[in-house]
């Protein structure tokens, strides 16, 4: 069975390539840009919650003025159709009385 040897110049060249400046360089660089691109892709999944939450609070939010709005809106019709039947009812109800007389 053989075993592979290592010799003194692939070893030196191993080593040499493992702390050379510029190769190490790359490497932070390449450890940086991966950590940037993590940082910033957390960042866009935060923002992307925060405007699905405000674009909820603003929709429950027009809800909510709107339910009021119609609210008050109806209050208001039915007390306009009072008021406009009320000469009508008193036109009726003077007919009635001349007529009970």
């Amino acid at each position: 069975m053989k075993t592979g040897q290592i010799t003194d110049r692939q070893a030196r060249e191993v080593v040499d390539l493992a702390v050379d400046v510029d190769v190490c360089a790359a490497q932070e660089v390449d450890v940086r840009y991966a950590e940037r691109d993590e940082i910033e892709r957390l960042i866009e999944e935060v923002d992307r919650e925060i405007a699905a939450e405000q674009r909820t609070a603003s929709v429950r939010l027009s809800h909510e003025f709107t339910d009021q709005r119609r609210a008050w809106r109806s209050v208001r019709r039915a007390e306009r159709e009072a008021l406009r039947s009320l000469p009508a009812r008193l036109d009726v109800a003077v007919v009635a009385e001349s007529e009970a007389a």
